[in-house]
Protein backbone atom coordinates (compact mmCIF):
# COMPACT_ATOMS: atom_id res chain seq x y z
CA UNK A 1 0.00 0.00 0.00
CA UNK A 2 1.51 3.32 -1.08
CA UNK A 3 -1.03 5.68 0.68
CA UNK A 4 -1.59 5.62 3.99
CA UNK A 5 -4.39 6.48 6.46
CA UNK A 6 -4.55 9.32 8.95
CA UNK A 7 -6.06 10.18 12.34
CA UNK A 8 -7.60 13.46 13.47
CA UNK A 9 -8.22 14.70 16.12
CA UNK A 10 -11.28 17.76 16.36
CA UNK A 11 -11.13 18.41 20.05
CA UNK A 12 -13.45 20.16 21.86
CA UNK A 13 -16.29 19.84 19.76
CA UNK A 14 -19.44 21.73 20.60
CA UNK A 15 -22.80 20.05 21.35
CA UNK A 16 -25.74 22.59 21.22
CA UNK A 17 -27.89 19.58 22.78
CA UNK A 18 -26.01 19.01 25.85
CA UNK A 19 -24.17 22.74 26.10
CA UNK A 20 -20.81 20.66 26.27
CA UNK A 21 -17.88 20.04 24.29
CA UNK A 22 -16.03 16.29 23.56
CA UNK A 23 -13.24 15.24 20.92
CA UNK A 24 -13.68 13.28 17.50
CA UNK A 25 -11.87 11.56 16.54
CA UNK A 26 -11.83 10.89 12.75
CA UNK A 27 -9.90 8.06 10.52
CA UNK A 28 -9.75 8.52 6.80
CA UNK A 29 -8.61 5.77 4.86
CA UNK A 30 -5.76 5.54 2.64
CA UNK A 31 -7.22 6.84 -0.75
CA UNK A 32 -8.63 9.80 0.78
CA UNK A 33 -6.01 12.48 -0.02
CA UNK A 34 -5.25 11.30 -3.36
CA UNK A 35 -8.52 10.38 -4.64
CA UNK A 36 -10.40 13.96 -4.68
CA UNK A 37 -13.05 12.99 -5.90
CA UNK A 38 -14.40 9.66 -4.20
CA UNK A 39 -16.98 9.32 -1.24
CA UNK A 40 -16.69 6.91 1.62
CA UNK A 41 -18.86 5.02 3.99
CA UNK A 42 -18.30 6.05 7.11
CA UNK A 43 -18.59 4.32 10.07
CA UNK A 44 -19.68 6.10 13.70
CA UNK A 45 -18.49 4.45 17.00
CA UNK A 46 -19.46 5.18 20.86
CA UNK A 47 -16.66 5.59 23.53
CA UNK A 48 -14.39 7.35 20.66
CA UNK A 49 -11.16 7.91 23.42
CA UNK A 50 -11.09 4.09 23.07
CA UNK A 51 -10.94 3.47 19.50
CA UNK A 52 -7.80 4.41 18.50
CA UNK A 53 -6.27 4.82 21.77
CA UNK A 54 -5.80 2.91 25.37
CA UNK A 55 -8.74 3.09 27.36
CA UNK A 56 -8.17 3.00 31.31
CA UNK A 57 -7.15 -0.19 31.06
CA UNK A 58 -4.51 -0.10 28.58
CA UNK A 59 -6.58 -1.71 26.46
CA UNK A 60 -7.47 -0.12 22.40
CA UNK A 61 -9.47 -1.28 19.81
CA UNK A 62 -7.10 -0.46 17.59
CA UNK A 63 -9.88 0.18 14.67
CA UNK A 64 -7.23 1.85 12.14
CA UNK A 65 -5.05 -1.22 12.70
CA UNK A 66 -7.86 -3.43 11.88
CA UNK A 67 -9.40 -1.37 8.57
CA UNK A 68 -6.15 -1.13 7.05
CA UNK A 69 -5.07 -4.49 7.43
CA UNK A 70 -8.81 -5.77 5.91
CA UNK A 71 -8.51 -2.59 3.27
CA UNK A 72 -5.25 -3.72 2.40
CA UNK A 73 -6.29 -7.38 1.78
CA UNK A 74 -9.17 -6.41 -0.34
CA UNK A 75 -11.69 -7.64 1.91
CA UNK A 76 -13.47 -4.69 2.49
CA UNK A 77 -14.28 -1.24 1.59
CA UNK A 78 -12.48 2.05 1.98
CA UNK A 79 -14.61 4.36 4.63
CA UNK A 80 -14.30 6.70 7.25
CA UNK A 81 -14.61 6.03 10.78
CA UNK A 82 -15.73 8.54 13.34
CA UNK A 83 -14.81 7.93 16.89
CA UNK A 84 -17.32 9.94 19.49
CA UNK A 85 -15.97 10.72 22.88
CA UNK A 86 -18.09 9.93 25.95
CA UNK A 87 -18.47 12.32 28.85
CA UNK A 88 -16.92 9.75 31.70
CA UNK A 89 -19.97 9.90 34.37
CA UNK A 90 -22.28 11.15 31.82
CA UNK A 91 -22.00 8.02 29.86
CA UNK A 92 -24.92 5.76 31.01
CA UNK A 93 -27.18 8.90 30.56
CA UNK A 94 -26.56 9.54 27.64
CA UNK A 95 -26.64 5.52 26.44
CA UNK A 96 -30.22 5.35 27.78
CA UNK A 97 -33.45 5.90 26.12
CA UNK A 98 -36.42 6.08 27.94
CA UNK A 99 -38.37 4.10 25.82
CA UNK A 100 -41.54 1.21 26.35
CA UNK A 101 -40.10 -1.82 28.52
CA UNK A 102 -36.29 -0.06 29.87
CA UNK A 103 -36.61 -0.51 33.70
CA UNK A 104 -33.82 2.40 34.12
CA UNK A 105 -35.21 3.16 37.53
CA UNK A 106 -34.01 -0.44 38.07
CA UNK A 107 -30.40 -0.24 36.23
CA UNK A 108 -27.31 -0.69 38.81
CA UNK A 109 -26.38 3.46 38.81
CA UNK A 110 -29.05 6.08 38.86
CA UNK A 111 -29.97 7.28 35.19
CA UNK A 112 -31.62 10.19 33.58
CA UNK A 113 -32.08 8.89 30.21
CA UNK A 114 -30.56 11.20 27.88
CA UNK A 115 -30.71 8.97 25.13
CA UNK A 116 -32.92 10.60 22.37
CA UNK A 117 -30.66 13.87 23.16
CA UNK A 118 -27.92 12.03 22.54
CA UNK A 119 -29.10 10.54 19.46
CA UNK A 120 -29.90 14.01 18.03
CA UNK A 121 -26.34 15.26 18.93
CA UNK A 122 -25.13 12.52 16.87
CA UNK A 123 -27.20 12.87 13.72
CA UNK A 124 -27.71 16.36 14.13
CA UNK A 125 -24.66 17.77 15.08
CA UNK A 126 -21.64 15.20 14.34
CA UNK A 127 -23.03 13.78 11.39
CA UNK A 128 -23.82 16.92 9.93
CA UNK A 129 -20.33 18.30 10.43
CA UNK A 130 -18.91 15.32 9.15
CA UNK A 131 -20.95 15.67 5.66
CA UNK A 132 -20.19 18.71 5.55
CA UNK A 133 -16.32 18.87 5.96
CA UNK A 134 -15.76 15.51 4.77
CA UNK A 135 -16.21 13.19 1.29
CA UNK A 136 -18.88 11.10 3.24
CA UNK A 137 -21.39 8.98 1.12
CA UNK A 138 -24.31 10.17 3.69
CA UNK A 139 -27.04 7.53 2.52
CA UNK A 140 -28.57 4.90 5.18
CA UNK A 141 -27.22 2.32 2.81
CA UNK A 142 -23.44 3.74 3.53
CA UNK A 143 -23.73 4.92 6.89
CA UNK A 144 -22.98 2.31 10.21
CA UNK A 145 -23.65 2.78 13.73
CA UNK A 146 -21.21 0.75 16.49
CA UNK A 147 -21.00 0.38 20.25
CA UNK A 148 -20.08 -2.27 23.10
CA UNK A 149 -21.70 -2.57 26.06
CA UNK A 150 -24.07 0.34 27.17
CA UNK A 151 -22.79 1.48 23.37
CA UNK A 152 -24.04 -1.28 22.30
CA UNK A 153 -27.44 -0.48 23.99
CA UNK A 154 -27.38 2.81 22.04
CA UNK A 155 -26.45 1.73 18.96
CA UNK A 156 -29.42 -0.84 18.96
CA UNK A 157 -32.48 2.26 20.13
CA UNK A 158 -30.86 4.57 17.81
CA UNK A 159 -30.23 2.01 14.27
CA UNK A 160 -33.70 0.86 15.21
CA UNK A 161 -35.37 4.73 15.62
CA UNK A 162 -33.73 6.20 12.86
CA UNK A 163 -33.03 3.40 10.07
CA UNK A 164 -33.16 6.57 8.04
CA UNK A 165 -29.85 7.49 8.71
CA UNK A 166 -27.98 4.26 10.17
CA UNK A 167 -28.34 1.16 7.64
CA UNK A 168 -25.91 -1.23 9.40
CA UNK A 169 -25.39 -1.76 12.99
CA UNK A 170 -23.02 -3.19 14.58
CA UNK A 171 -24.05 -4.47 18.48
CA UNK A 172 -21.49 -5.42 20.34
CA UNK A 173 -21.74 -7.45 23.61
CA UNK A 174 -24.51 -5.09 24.21
CA UNK A 175 -26.09 -4.33 28.07
CA UNK A 176 -29.69 -5.62 27.40
CA UNK A 177 -30.11 -6.06 30.55
CA UNK A 178 -29.31 -5.38 34.79
CA UNK A 179 -28.91 -8.61 36.31
CA UNK A 180 -28.65 -9.27 40.10
CA UNK A 181 -27.56 -11.88 40.91
CA UNK A 182 -27.44 -11.94 44.53
CA UNK A 183 -31.25 -11.00 44.29
CA UNK A 184 -32.18 -13.30 41.27
CA UNK A 185 -33.59 -10.20 39.33
CA UNK A 186 -33.36 -9.30 35.62
CA UNK A 187 -34.11 -6.11 34.73
CA UNK A 188 -34.32 -5.26 31.07
CA UNK A 189 -32.55 -2.00 29.53
CA UNK A 190 -34.01 -1.93 25.91
CA UNK A 191 -37.15 -1.55 24.20
CA UNK A 192 -38.57 -4.47 21.92
CA UNK A 193 -39.22 -3.20 18.06
CA UNK A 194 -42.18 -4.72 16.67
CA UNK A 195 -41.55 -3.93 12.94
CA UNK A 196 -38.53 -4.87 10.72
CA UNK A 197 -36.82 -1.71 9.80
CA UNK A 198 -35.01 -1.30 6.69
CA UNK A 199 -31.55 -2.32 7.49
CA UNK A 200 -29.63 -4.14 5.68
CA UNK A 201 -26.74 -5.17 7.72
CA UNK A 202 -27.01 -6.09 12.20
CA UNK A 203 -24.32 -7.35 13.84
CA UNK A 204 -25.05 -8.62 17.72
CA UNK A 205 -22.20 -10.59 19.37
CA UNK A 206 -20.49 -11.00 22.77
CA UNK A 207 -18.43 -13.24 24.65
CA UNK A 208 -18.92 -16.22 26.71
CA UNK A 209 -16.87 -15.01 29.98
CA UNK A 210 -18.71 -11.99 30.46
CA UNK A 211 -20.62 -13.20 33.28
CA UNK A 212 -23.64 -11.59 34.25
CA UNK A 213 -22.84 -8.18 32.79
CA UNK A 214 -24.10 -9.52 29.63
CA UNK A 215 -25.73 -12.65 29.24
CA UNK A 216 -26.01 -15.08 25.90
CA UNK A 217 -29.66 -16.31 26.72
CA UNK A 218 -30.54 -12.25 26.46
CA UNK A 219 -28.13 -11.51 23.44
CA UNK A 220 -29.19 -14.29 22.01
CA UNK A 221 -32.81 -13.70 22.59
CA UNK A 222 -32.67 -10.43 20.73
CA UNK A 223 -30.94 -11.85 17.78
CA UNK A 224 -33.92 -14.71 17.93
CA UNK A 225 -36.64 -11.52 17.99
CA UNK A 226 -35.09 -9.95 15.17
CA UNK A 227 -35.10 -13.06 13.26
CA UNK A 228 -39.07 -13.31 13.82
CA UNK A 229 -39.27 -9.83 12.50
CA UNK A 230 -37.91 -10.90 9.27
CA UNK A 231 -34.70 -10.35 9.38
CA UNK A 232 -32.40 -13.41 7.47
CA UNK A 233 -30.55 -15.59 9.30
CA UNK A 234 -26.62 -15.46 8.92
CA UNK A 235 -27.75 -12.64 6.04
CA UNK A 236 -28.87 -9.08 7.08
CA UNK A 237 -28.74 -10.58 10.61
CA UNK A 238 -25.36 -12.10 11.85
CA UNK A 239 -24.49 -13.26 15.37
CA UNK A 240 -21.58 -14.54 17.16
CA UNK A 241 -20.86 -15.48 20.43
CA UNK A 242 -16.97 -15.90 21.13
CA UNK A 243 -16.99 -18.72 23.86
CA UNK A 244 -13.52 -17.16 24.87
CA UNK A 245 -13.87 -13.44 25.17
CA UNK A 246 -14.68 -10.81 28.01
CA UNK A 247 -16.42 -7.85 28.54
CA UNK A 248 -12.96 -5.84 27.31
CA UNK A 249 -11.42 -3.61 24.34
CA UNK A 250 -8.84 -6.71 23.77
CA UNK A 251 -11.28 -8.87 23.28
CA UNK A 252 -14.00 -7.01 21.46
CA UNK A 253 -10.61 -5.41 19.20
CA UNK A 254 -9.64 -9.24 18.90
CA UNK A 255 -13.27 -10.15 16.92
CA UNK A 256 -13.86 -6.47 15.25
CA UNK A 257 -13.27 -8.25 11.35
CA UNK A 258 -16.14 -9.71 11.24
CA UNK A 259 -18.58 -6.93 12.30
CA UNK A 260 -16.53 -4.76 9.72
CA UNK A 261 -16.14 -7.38 7.15
CA UNK A 262 -20.36 -7.93 7.79
CA UNK A 263 -20.88 -4.26 7.25
CA UNK A 264 -18.81 -3.60 4.04
CA UNK A 265 -16.71 -6.63 3.09
CA UNK A 266 -18.16 -10.14 1.73
CA UNK A 267 -17.20 -13.45 4.59
CA UNK A 268 -16.33 -15.50 1.38
CA UNK A 269 -15.85 -19.00 1.43
CA UNK A 270 -16.30 -20.47 4.65
CA UNK A 271 -12.89 -22.93 5.88
CA UNK A 272 -13.84 -24.40 9.26
CA UNK A 273 -16.97 -25.71 11.17
CA UNK A 274 -16.91 -26.63 14.95
CA UNK A 275 -19.44 -27.08 17.53
CA UNK A 276 -19.47 -24.85 20.68
CA UNK A 277 -21.46 -24.52 23.51
CA UNK A 278 -23.89 -27.28 25.59
CA UNK A 279 -22.07 -30.47 25.80
CA UNK A 280 -24.39 -31.47 29.18
CA UNK A 281 -28.03 -30.73 30.08
CA UNK A 282 -29.81 -32.02 33.00
CA UNK A 283 -32.64 -34.16 32.29
CA UNK A 284 -34.95 -30.56 34.03
CA UNK A 285 -32.52 -28.37 34.34
CA UNK A 286 -32.70 -24.85 32.64
CA UNK A 287 -32.18 -24.68 29.16
CA UNK A 288 -29.09 -24.73 27.07
CA UNK A 289 -27.96 -23.57 23.27
CA UNK A 290 -25.51 -25.48 21.16
CA UNK A 291 -22.81 -23.38 19.52
CA UNK A 292 -21.77 -24.06 16.18
CA UNK A 293 -19.18 -21.43 15.39
CA UNK A 294 -18.66 -21.13 11.20
CA UNK A 295 -15.04 -19.19 10.78
CA UNK A 296 -13.65 -17.86 7.50
CA UNK A 297 -10.87 -15.91 5.96
CA UNK A 298 -8.94 -13.47 8.27
CA UNK A 299 -10.08 -14.38 11.07
CA UNK A 300 -14.18 -13.46 10.71
CA UNK A 301 -16.18 -15.88 12.36
CA UNK A 302 -20.09 -16.54 13.28
CA UNK A 303 -22.27 -18.76 15.48
CA UNK A 304 -24.48 -19.72 12.57
CA UNK A 305 -27.97 -18.69 13.46
CA UNK A 306 -30.23 -21.58 11.53
CA UNK A 307 -27.76 -24.81 10.30
CA UNK A 308 -29.38 -28.24 10.24
CA UNK A 309 -28.84 -30.08 13.18
CA UNK A 310 -29.24 -34.48 13.71
CA UNK A 311 -29.48 -36.05 16.74
CA UNK A 312 -28.38 -39.39 16.57
CA UNK A 313 -30.26 -41.28 18.98
CA UNK A 314 -34.02 -38.87 19.41
CA UNK A 315 -34.81 -41.01 22.12
CA UNK A 316 -32.04 -39.27 24.11
CA UNK A 317 -32.51 -35.61 23.01
CA UNK A 318 -34.24 -33.24 20.26
CA UNK A 319 -32.50 -29.93 19.03
CA UNK A 320 -34.84 -27.17 18.12
CA UNK A 321 -34.00 -25.01 14.89
CA UNK A 322 -32.36 -22.40 17.18
CA UNK A 323 -29.91 -24.47 18.45
CA UNK A 324 -31.95 -25.04 21.91
CA UNK A 325 -31.52 -28.74 23.54
CA UNK A 326 -34.81 -30.35 24.31
CA UNK A 327 -33.88 -33.21 26.96
CA UNK A 328 -35.40 -36.47 26.90
CA UNK A 329 -34.00 -38.92 28.82
CA UNK A 330 -30.49 -39.50 30.71
CA UNK A 331 -27.91 -41.13 28.40
CA UNK A 332 -25.83 -39.20 25.59
CA UNK A 333 -25.67 -39.29 21.69
CA UNK A 334 -24.04 -37.49 18.53
CA UNK A 335 -25.30 -34.55 17.27
CA UNK A 336 -24.01 -33.33 14.08
CA UNK A 337 -24.06 -29.85 12.82
CA UNK A 338 -24.22 -28.66 8.71
CA UNK A 339 -23.94 -25.57 7.29
CA UNK A 340 -22.56 -24.30 4.46
CA UNK A 341 -21.32 -28.30 3.21
CA UNK A 342 -19.70 -28.66 6.19
CA UNK A 343 -20.14 -31.04 8.91
CA UNK A 344 -19.09 -30.90 13.20
CA UNK A 345 -19.91 -33.50 15.38
CA UNK A 346 -19.91 -33.13 19.28
CA UNK A 347 -21.49 -35.57 22.00
CA UNK A 348 -23.79 -34.23 23.84
CA UNK A 349 -24.71 -35.73 27.73
CA UNK A 350 -28.35 -35.83 29.35
CA UNK A 351 -27.82 -36.12 32.97
CA UNK A 352 -30.18 -36.60 35.93
CA UNK A 353 -31.33 -33.67 38.54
Amino acid sequence: MTNRSTILRIENFYSASFDNCRDLFIYLPPSYRQDTTRRYPVLYMHDGQNIFHPAFNGYSWNVHETVDRLIDLGRMAEIIVVGIANMGMERADEFTHDLEGVQFRSDKVQIQPKGHLYEAFVIEEVKAYIDAVFRTSSGPEHTALMGSSRGGQVTYHMGFLRPDIFGKLAIISPYFYCVDPAHGTEAPQLHVFRQKQPLSSIWIDLGGREGTLVMEKHVRGVAEQLLELGYTADGELAYYCDPEAGHVEKDWAARLASPLIHMFGARGEIQSLALHGCKEIKLAGPACRLNPIAKYKDGVAITVLRPAYTADDCSVLDVRADGTIVPKQVGETEVTVEYEGLKAIAIVRVTAD
